[in-house]
Order: structure tokens, then sequence, then C-alpha cells
């Protein structure tokens, strides 16, 4: 997931910020537990990321498997997880069920050791009032140049809470095409392709790699207005047709937030080595058999409220998509090939049959599927 890696990258830096409070450093320890995953108010099943890293280097984490994981609420139920998969620990379907105004922790027992979080309130959630989109123009340092795109914004209702405090995550999906037309296919044969586009439509849905964060401790009225969140550049596929963002709205606890906003700095483009002391980010969860071993990533307990919005493609911006080569010669190479390789999909050009580069006629082959999904 581009979000889970993106959380471990992070975890493995130093942060800036002027916090005092001595933490021992990182790189003293080998084979740190990194933990990821949420209880909301939202129907489960629940997920725990589990991994384990040595030292700094959790750039590609190791999956933690055989861990026992249990997420309890105080005074009731309490679910011991399934690995799903090396690393992926779940709730079962119909299992614990996260309710506003109670609270929860996370119990892990992993080869003697055990790790714990505190427990934690979930709170009721602030309501999204709207998610804009606007188009702006844009400079990266990668290309001063300004380039276009969609500045998403988010407004929210009043909130319930005197203080409150907001993480926001994203998954984004967008309807592409392919460029070219099937005409034939070779699987030891050659035959025609009859539906020359039914392979050219597809739609792709991922996780938002950023994450935003905000408080309304110096509002008068505890509401949020035109908070900037993650900017979408009009370079690639994903406003070619139409795009649509699920934008998920987090009321977390101040300690969630601290550590979020954390992560937010630490990703940015605007921190500075020069501007603050550094300190090392630190999760929620503690090894209770061994308290100075470091615990990475964050158990989040939260209500939530969500949003979705669709984007038509921007009709004052022409994106630009790389033209597919045709290879003409390649395409006599096709009858030497074994059951590996095939299908092998073939078009035709101005100069006879070609083939192209996968994605250019199979819109699968660049991440997406061919079932329109149901909220579209």
């Amino acid at each position: 997931m581009i979000i889970r890696s993106g959380i471990f990258l992070c975890l493995a830096f130093l942060l800036f910020s002027c916090v005092e409070e001595f933490q021992p450093e990182l790189d003293e320890f080998d084979n740190l537990l990194v933990v990821d995953g949420e209880i909301t108010n939202e129907p489960g099943p629940y997920t725990i990321n589990l991994s384990i890293s040595s030292g700094l280097e959790i750039i590609k984490p190791e999956p933690v498997t055989g861990a026992q994981v249990v997420i309890i609420e105080e005074f009731g139920p309490a679910e011991t997880l399934t690995e799903i998969s090396p690393g992926t620990y779940q709730t079962a379907e119909g299992g614990i069920q996260g309710q506003i105004g109670k609270k929860y922790k996370l119990t892990i027992n992993l080869g003697g050791k055990k790790y714990e979080s505190e427990y934690e309130l979930l709170k009721e959630p602030t309501d999204i009032s709207s998610v804009d989109a606007q188009l702006e123009y844009r400079a990266f340092p990668d290309a001063p140049e300004e380039v276009p795109g969609i500045q998403f914004y988010v407004n929210t209702e009043a909130s319930p809470h005197f203080k409150d405090y907001y993480l926001w995550r994203f998954e984004g999906t967008y309807k592409y095409q392919s460029s070219l037309l099937i005409y034939y296919v070779f699987e030891g044969t050659l035959y025609d392709f009859e539906d020359h586009d039914s392979l050219k439509t597809c739609y792709r849905t991922y996780k938002v790699g950023e994450v935003f964060t905000t408080n309304t401790d110096n509002l008068s009225v505890a509401q949020v207005n035109n908070k900037p969140l993650f900017f979408l550049p009009a370079t690639d596929r994903k406003l070619t047709i139409r795009y649509s963002l699920l934008t998920k709205q987090y009321s977390i606890s101040k300690e969630a937030y601290d550590f979020w906003h954390g992560i937010e700095l630490q990703t940015s483009n605007n921190s500075s080595l020069y501007t603050s002391q550094p300190y090392q980010i630190r999760g929620n969860l503690k090894n209770v058999t061994d308290p100075d071993e470091p615990v990475l990533g964050y158990f989040l307990v939260a209500g939530v409220s969500e949003n979705r919005i669709f984007v038509e493609r921007p009709s004052e911006v022409e994106i630009f998509i790389p033209d597919c080569a045709l290879d003409y010669m390649a395409y006599a190479y096709i009858f030497d090939t074994g059951p590996d390789e095939w299908p092998i999909y073939v078009t035709q050009g101005e100069f006879g049959r070609a083939i192209a580069a996968p994605g250019c006629m199979d819109c699968r082959r660049l991440g997406g599927v061919l079932e329109q999904p149901d909220f579209w």
C-alpha cells in the first residue's frame, strides 16, 4: 500500500521539532517493531499491520508473522485478530465494533515480549461540510515551471468538542484508457480480436500517500474552513477522463495529533534542518517487558466521517500522454514465443501489424480493472 510505505519511511527519519524530552537513538536498536492499524466507528473488519526492521533500514519492512494481536474494549469485549497474510492481522466479519465514547487498546505478544498501547477514547467525529476541487498552478522543486492541477480543500462542520484534532487520509479512483486498439491476439495461434476496445477502459483505485492534520486550538469557533489538502498535477492519466476522491476525516486525540502532525512535517517540503531541534517519531505503543525498547507506529482510535467527490477532466488543461511506439519488426518474433509470454496483443498501424508496450493496449497492465466501481 502506498500510504503504508510512506508511514514506514517517515518513521525511519529524524523529525524536526522543539521537544526536549530525551529519547534514545533508534539506530542503537535492531529489530524494531513497526505497528500500523486502527479502530474507528466505521464497521470492521479492522486491520493491524506488523513489520520488523533493523535500525533505520525500514524502507522495505519485513512482515512479522505468528504474533498474537488483540484489540480490547475497556470494560467490554476483546478480539484476537487472525493473520490473513504475512504481517497482516484482521478482525472477523461481525467482530468487535468501535463505538463512540468507548476506549480501546491494542496488545501484541511476540516472541515472549508484550507490547501494548494505552486505552484511547473513540471520539464523536466531526462531519465534513464539503471537499472542494480548484484548478490551480503550482511549481515544484524538480519542476520549477508551474504545472496545472487540482488543489483540494476541506471544510468541516462545527465540532462537538471544545478543542478538536484532525487527520485526513485519502483514496483516489480514476477512469483511464489505453492508447491503442487490439486487432489480434497470439496464443500459439494468431486470432482475430473482435472487440477491439474491450480492454481499453479501466478504473484504478489507490491510496494517496500524503496525510494532513490540523487542530482548532486557536479558533474562536471549532470549525475548519478551506484547509488545503493535496495537489493533484494534471500531468498523467488520473485526470484524463474522470477522478473521484474519497476523503476520510479522523477526529483524533491530542497525542495522535502530535504523532501524525510530526509525520506531516517530516514529509512536507517546508521542513528544514536549520529551523528546529530534531527528535525521533514515537507512537503510542510500548514494550511492557522492556520499556527501553522503542516501538514505531501508531494504533489509531478515532471517529471518522467521509466525503466523496468527482472531478471531471479540466477543459482548460491539455493533459499530455506519451505516444505508444509501434514495433513492426517485433511482430514477426511473436511466433517464436512460449506460453509463459502469452497472450500477446497485436494492433494495426500505418505499416501493418505491430506490437507495443503491454499497457498501450491492455489497460489492466497499468494497474486498473475493467469493472466500474459501484459508487461510480
